[in-house]
């Protein structure tokens, strides 16, 4: 994933789920060792706790932590609400939740379907949209969404996954282009 923290400037960036661990844990961990003042929030309450310490010992201070689904509209308000009011403002938002699984089409259920795409492609919108409310209000920012190669590439058992995270490539392309004219990359 790539840093939009500049080591020049704190800034105050937002990793939406899944920051205990992986990917959203390692993107927190680097923004803080860039200077920033983050926020993080994962589904396991414990997870959640760890990183936060774990950030904390690397850091000035201990990062905003909110146990959050951004399968539920109330909890991406949550989120945002919590960084703001602790840092006055949002800079970044990473989004980092995903959920995968295998399972051939033939074989795949609605639910598991559905559950994949609402995590990963439309916990992603969610997060996206009520950040792009704060940001081109402020005229500033910039959103990081994390897609994969399965996005373009056919793998066999990851149909639900690869049609989220081709999804997400096109919804950052489109937000992309709405947000720009309002100064957020």
């Amino acid at each position: 994933m790539p840093t939009v923290i500049s080591s020049s400037r704190a800034r105050r960036c937002s990793s939406p789920a899944a920051a205990g661990t992986g990917i959203g844990f390692a993107t927190a961990k680097r923004c803080v060792e860039e200077g920033a003042r983050v926020a993080i929030s994962d589904l396991h309450e414990r997870r959640l706790g760890e990183a936060a310490d774990a950030l904390a010992a690397i850091g000035t201070e201990r990062p905003v932590a909110v146990v959050g689904d951004v399968r539920d509209e109330g909890d991406v308000a949550r989120m945002l609400d919590a960084t703001i009011d602790a840092y006055g403002r949002l800079d970044v938002l990473v989004n980092n939740a995903g959920l995968g699984g295998t399972a051939n089409l033939v074989d795949m259920t609605d639910e598991q379907w559905f559950n994949v795409l609402d995590v990963t492609l439309t916990g992603t919108m969610r997060m996206t949209r009520a950040a792009l409310r704060v940001m081109t209000a402020a005229g500033t920012g910039a959103v990081v969404n994390n897609a994969s190669v399965v996005g373009w590439r056919a793998q066999a058992g990851q149909a639900h996954y690869a049609a989220a995270k081709a999804g997400v490539m096109a919804l950052t392309r489109c937000a992309a282009i709405e947000a720009a004219p309002h100064g957020v990359r």
